[in-house]
Order: structure tokens, then sequence, then C-alpha cells
């Protein structure tokens, strides 16, 4: 996907970054109210179909969402 400047909202600099924050996920929440009219492009479906054969033949391997945050945040201390 192509990097693109947007301006900022008139009045976006003078809310404070928790405003800002919730703004973007307000934003954030109206995009995904319709997931099916956002292109994902061929090499992200390729590479999900990849790891989900991976998977199918080895399920053993899989890890919990939370065994690789903890992984990730010991690697950060």
């Amino acid at each position: 996907m192509q990097h693109m400047t947007i301006p900022e909202p008139p009045g976006f600099s003078d809310l404070s970054k928790a405003e800002q924050v919730r703004y973007l996920q307000a934003l954030w929440d109206r995009i995904a109210d319709n997931p099916e009219d956002l292109p994902v492009p061929q090499s992200h479906l390729d590479l999900a179909e990849e790891r989900l054969g991976e998977h199918r033949r080895d399920p053993g391997r899989a890890h919990s969402a939370y065994e690789v945050l903890d992984r990730l945040a010991s690697k950060q201390r």
C-alpha cells in the first residue's frame, strides 16, 4: 500500500493525545463497520493461506497470543 500524506483535520492538534487516540479509534470503527470494503493485497491472502496450511500440517507448533506477547515483552527488557 502506498504511503500518502493527508491533511490534518481542523483542531486535531488542539486535542490531547488521549482525545486524538479516541478520534482515530472512532474513525477506525467507522471503517471497520464494513470490512468487506477493505482491500486486501493478494500477497497477504497468499501468506495467510500458507500459514494456515502450515498450522493444519503441524498444529502442535502453534503458540497462544499470550505466549507470543510474553515472549516479545521479555525481549524488550
